[in-house]
């Protein structure tokens, strides 16, 4: 790796990757404050990141009154929740079965299970019309909680002929998931990739234990809703950095072969974006050329100065 790309990854990365802005946060007493910047809210719950990157997740009654108005003016200009099936991300399971759905929280479904004229019923639909995805879950949901041998539709079936008429009923806690059709399902924390576990079951605990109040139950399901975004959003991200690395590497070819140059192009936001002023390198034949590459990258910027870097 030569010194012109030692200077491009080392000036791209850093500007993607900037660090998050971040506000003093006081109680209602005034005894107790904290640092961190505001990710998303409700009418009851402030979810905030630490300066050590970790969501918290805080009532808004017993923050300060100059906290509520900030988390209040917060939600008036965040987007609104659309339900859009294009907020959804493709989620793995634990044997690397893909499955899409849009996360809303914890919560518990009820499964009753029955065998009927010759076929598996789950709440009185039969096996073959149900969701994939519930296809995916059921045999795995029987064989941790009801007989170990059921491992996939086959032996599903095998143990559903042995009920002979009887029905099984199961109440499934974990994440509850919207999926493309609308319907809500739970899917057990045990289902999810061990990666993906880690993330969504933040504040399982507080949300099943018997002795959390309603209030409690809120905040976790909002924190596990949030979790899920930004785990979501940092695979994006993370997904876009090697793209644009990989575009860059390909650009400094360009610049190597004295086609084009590297530019830095200093970006600040319009009146009524929120975001903060940020830099972004791009490579290109001039100063104009750099600063419609940068604004095309970021919409809703307007450029400022241009800087060449690849030359004295």
């Amino acid at each position: 790796m030569n010194a012109k790309t030692l200077l491009l990854l080392s000036l791209t990365v850093p500007l993607l990757c900037g660090p998050a802005a971040a506000k003093e946060w006081s109680d209602a007493s005034g005894l107790h404050s904290f640092q961190g910047e505001l990710i998303a809210a409700s009418e009851t719950t402030a979810l905030v990141r630490n300066t050590r990157g970790r969501l918290q997740a805080y009532n808004v009654s017993e923050l300060s009154k100059a906290d509520q108005e900030y988390v209040r003016e917060f939600m008036k200009t965040s987007p609104k929740e659309t339900n859009d099936v294009r907020d959804m991300h493709t989620w793995t399971g634990r044997e690397g079965t893909k499955f899409k759905g849009r996360v809303t929280g914890f919560g518990t479904k009820a499964l009753n299970v029955t065998y009927e004229r010759g076929d598996i019923r789950v709440n009185k639909t039969t096996l073959r019309k149900l969701d994939p995805i519930y296809q995916m879950m059921l045999p795995k949901i029987v064989g941790e909680f009801d007989d170990a041998s059921v491992k996939d539709i086959s032996t599903l079936r095998v143990w559903g002929r042995k009920l002979r008429g009887k029905s099984v009923d199961f109440n499934v806690d974990g994440v509850m998931m919207q999926l493309e059709n609308r319907d809500q399902i739970a899917v057990p924390l045990f289902l999810f990739s061990d990666e993906e576990r880690k993330w969504l079951e933040q504040g399982w605990d507080a949300w099943s234990s018997e002795a959390s109040k309603e209030q409690d139950k809120q905040r976790e399901s909002f924190l596990a809703q949030q979790q899920a975004a930004e785990y979501q959003r940092n695979q994006a991200a993370q997904k876009q950095q090697q793209q644009q690395i990989q575009m860059m590497q390909l650009g400094l070819m360009a610049v190597n072969a004295g086609v084009t140059d590297v530019w830095q192009v200093q970006l600040m936001p319009r009146p009524g974006v929120r975001g903060r002023p940020t830099a972004v390198v791009v490579p290109a034949r001039n100063s104009r050329e750099a600063s419609a590459k940068a604004m095309q990258k970021y919409p809703g910027f307007v450029a400022g100065a241009a800087r060449q870097l690849n030359r004295p």
